[in-house]
């Protein structure tokens, strides 16, 4: 199986750490994220690897057995990035990954085996890690519902902590039918909401026209690097990765 790594956006919310590199080359434990990404997408079996590049895309190349280029990265959302493989997508079933997170091979490895045609990872215990990031976790978070392996909601704010049932990770499973129904639903968007449109936004949309969307939990570690100070935290929660 193949995978596609969304790294086209360069994370102004890094700061300094953004200046000259892409947010995926943001170091972790002394590792580029990508890297990481790389090393874990590998280790669970993936073949060939695609990253979809925008700001300094130069600085990806070398990763990449694919490098799909957004030329449009700094005024589309990351759909349309994901939009830029559909070469892949198109022909067969592909793992996606955000560039700015990281997790372990066990849980791509559970994503590649699953049979439905839109999987999405997720943490049950994220609420306790979003304790740790943010003083007022309910914030940042939305709504994730999930019964008997089903997605049932996600997005929108949530307003208390019973309405998160775990946290998407920003990493999912496609196969060509799931690709289809996403690029279906997103055509039927204004054009300007077409280009800005998120992924949650869309999965939302998907499950209320009923399109079914599985769900993989994950116990292991895992995080996303959004901020200067999640790098820190994570640094020291993680010393061993």
């Amino acid at each position: 199986m193949k995978a596609i790594i969304l790294a086209a956006g360069r994370g102004s919310r890094l700061g300094a750490l953004t200046e000259r590199r892409p947010k995926a080359l943001v170091t972790f434990n002394g590792m580029p994220l990508i890297q990481r990404t790389i090393r874990t997408l590998r280790a669970a079996g993936i073949t060939e690897i695609g990253i979809v590049a925008g700001y300094r895309s130069d600085t990806l190349t070398i990763y990449a057995d694919r490098l799909f280029i957004n030329p449009l990265w700094g005024t589309t959302g990351i759909c349309h990035s994901l939009s830029m493989a559909s070469e892949w997508l198109d022909s067969q079933a592909c793992v996606v990954s955000y560039g700015d997170i990281f997790y372990a091979p066990e849980l791509v490895s559970d994503l590649m085996q699953k049979n439905e045609d839109i999987v999405l990872a997720y943490d049950p215990h994220a609420v306790k890690l979003w304790q740790q990031r943010f003083e007022k976790p309910l914030d940042d978070m939305e709504r994730f519902i999930i019964d008997n392996g089903r997605v049932c909601e996600i997005g929108h704010r949530a307003e208390t902590l019973e309405q998160i049932h775990g946290q998407y990770m920003g990493l999912f499973k496609l196969t060509p039918e799931g690709w289809y129904a996403l690029s279906r639903q997103r055509e039927r968007l204004s054009i300007k909401q077409r280009e800005q449109v998120d992924m949650t936004s869309l999965f939302s949309l998907l499950i209320e026209a009923g399109v079914p969307i599985g769900g993989v939990a994950t116990h292991a570690p895992w995080g996303e690097i959004d901020c200067p100070s999640d790098v820190h935290l994570y640094e020291q929660i993680y010393p061993q990765l």
